[in-house]
């Protein structure tokens, strides 16, 4: 619980020597955690070199001692490459104040992994109150529901009630959303039955998330597998138990692969079924690969997406993927790729086993529904 008569939260921003800032509960300005992410929001990009250590030290005399209470948790998020030359502040002074720290590494810019030795110092390793520390090398992962469900439950692991994290998602206008299932020969008809589980799973939370207007969340559900093999399963609809019926009788195409044919046929599913006002999301099951296809024709039927106001996501499984063809399907260019836009409109997992897997299925509908 987020209030003044129970926890409080502060966020230091750092780079290089004295350019802490820090926003925090308890604020003239700052009421509820409300305020707290507006102003974390309005906190801008300093760059610069990196004073872990004294940034550290900032935060346990500026924000966790003026935080008095019994529990205090630091959550440390660098890439634990701090210049401990020119900065020789210890990077342990939060292990000083009994606090719980909890260092998150994640590789840099230039793909370099984490420094282990420094996180597992500010996570105060070896001492008589060890904290833990975790590492990526990619910054989209920190929105990961697993990842945030892991320190969740790390950081509330002794108290009585830690708050189950289900990461509810919240649709700020109506929308139409087409699944679109690979049923091609490549995908094998086990994991097609596994492919149709994880789609009753997304189906069932598209319908039951809260929406901010009145309007409803629709789904429709396609598959598709060779040239002019594309069936509509399930019409538009809010009724989950409908759409459930009717993924529970799809069966296996097991033939060629026709992304392109796909959308196509999807956007002919779109005119077909107007409604005013409604978002018009798709996600597609597909590795890249398709007979017959190039990056440019795929460039043309994302374009016509576009131009529908349709908006795609793609999720692929497997290692055996055309990278140049997703990157086309994701972002509708053959020239460049926009790796911010990719990370919210790609997915991957490395096998069909992995769909069903932890909270996957929440990481993948909360990104579409934003």
């Amino acid at each position: 619980q987020f209030d003044q008569t129970e926890s409080r939260v502060g966020v230091v921003q750092y780079s290089h020597e004295k350019t802490q800032e820090l926003v925090a509960m308890g604020d003239p300005n700052i009421a509820s955690i409300g305020d707290l992410k507006a102003a974390v929001k309005d906190l801008k990009w300093i760059a610069g070199g990196t004073y872990t250590g004294e940034a550290l030290q900032f935060t346990k005399e500026n924000l966790l001692r003026r935080f008095g209470t019994e529990k205090r948790v630091a959550l440390v998020l660098t890439d634990g490459r701090s210049d401990t030359f020119r900065d020789p502040t210890p990077l342990t002074s939060l292990c000083e104040i009994d606090t719980q720290v909890l260092s998150v590494g994640v590789g840099d810019i230039f793909r370099t992994s984490p420094n282990t030795e420094q996180l597992t110092s500010i996570a105060c390793e070896g001492t008589s109150n060890p904290g833990l520390s975790l590492q990526t090398d990619n910054y989209a992962l920190l929105l990961e529901d697993s990842f945030l469900q892991n320190v969740t439950s790390y950081v509330c692991r002794a108290e009585k009630k830690c708050p189950d994290y289900t990461c509810p998602i919240v649709f700020e206008l109506p929308a139409d959303i087409s699944i679109v299932m690979d049923s091609s020969t490549s995908v094998g008809s086990k994991n097609f039955e596994t492919t149709k589980k994880f789609v009753k799973r997304l189906a069932e939370r598209f319908l039951s998330a809260k929406r901010s207007s009145g309007d409803a969340v629709r789904v429709s559900v396609v598959q598709y597998s060779g040239s002019g093999q594309q069936r509509t399963e399930s019409e538009f609809s809010q009724n989950y138990t409908v759409i459930a019926d009717s993924i529970d009788k799809i069966e296996f195409m097991n033939d060629a692969t026709d992304v392109t044919g796909a959308l196509s046929f999807v956007l002919r599913l779109f005119r077909s079924n107007p409604r005013r006002g409604a978002k018009k999301k798709v996600l597609l099951f597909s590795d890249g690969r398709s007979q017959g296809i190039s990056a440019d024709l795929i460039e043309k039927r994302i374009q016509e997406a576009r131009a529908a106001n349709v908006e795609l996501y793609v999720l692929a499984v497997g290692s055996q993927v055309n990278e140049a063809n997703l990157r086309v399907l994701v972002t509708g260019k053959t020239s460049e790729y926009d790796v911010v836009y990719g990370e919210r409109h790609l997915f991957r997992v490395p096998d069909y086993p992995s769909l069903l897997r932890g909270v996957f299925y929440q990481t993948v509908s909360r990104k579409i529904s934003l």
